[in-house]
């Protein structure tokens, strides 16, 4: 008694299976049946540019970005009460290095670990100044943590 031969329904090659005769072929002749399912195309609703999966705005219309440089110190205090110092220095970070200026202590120059410091300190600038105002190039200095406590402790002057 021998087994009955059929043929594979995508190559027609001789096969014991009833309908394939690899997992090949069926792959094959099911995707052909069944095509896979084309991706959506999002777009903005405001602008209409095609926006990265299912978001509703594009980066320019989102009116949940906000330019933190353009905010004004009392607008930021009444947003973030407990977060204001941590956010501004955290802008201030991000433009020093940003900016390519050396990335060592300006006092003793050591290189290993930096924290970039306000000249004028955070709480001296009125409620009325802007954010980019307060983390101007001129006002940021790198420092070491051991010369950054010294300056804000009043040891050592600039």
């Amino acid at each position: 008694m021998g087994k009955e031969m059929n043929r594979c329904l995508n190559c027609g090659k001789t096969t014991t299976n009833p309908k394939y005769c690899s997992r090949s072929c069926a792959a094959q002749s099911t995707n052909r049946i069944y095509p896979k399912r084309k991706k959506r195309k999002y777009r903005c609703e405001k602008c209409g540019i095609q926006v990265p999966s299912r978001r509703k705005y594009c980066n320019v219309c989102n009116p949940n970005i906000i330019d933190w440089q353009q905010v004004s110190l009392g607008d930021l205090q009444s947003k973030r009460k407990y977060q204001v110092n941590s956010r501004i220095r955290e802008l201030a970070r991000r433009k020093y290095l940003a900016s390519g200026k050396p990335t060592r202590c300006s006092v003793c120059g050591y290189d290993k670990h930096i924290e970039v410091c306000h000249i004028k300190p955070i709480y001296s600038f009125p409620p009325t100044a802007k954010i980019d105002e307060i983390n101007s190039l001129d006002n940021l200095i790198a420092l070491c943590p051991n010369c950054h406590w010294e300056f804000d402790n009043g040891l050592l002057s600039l």
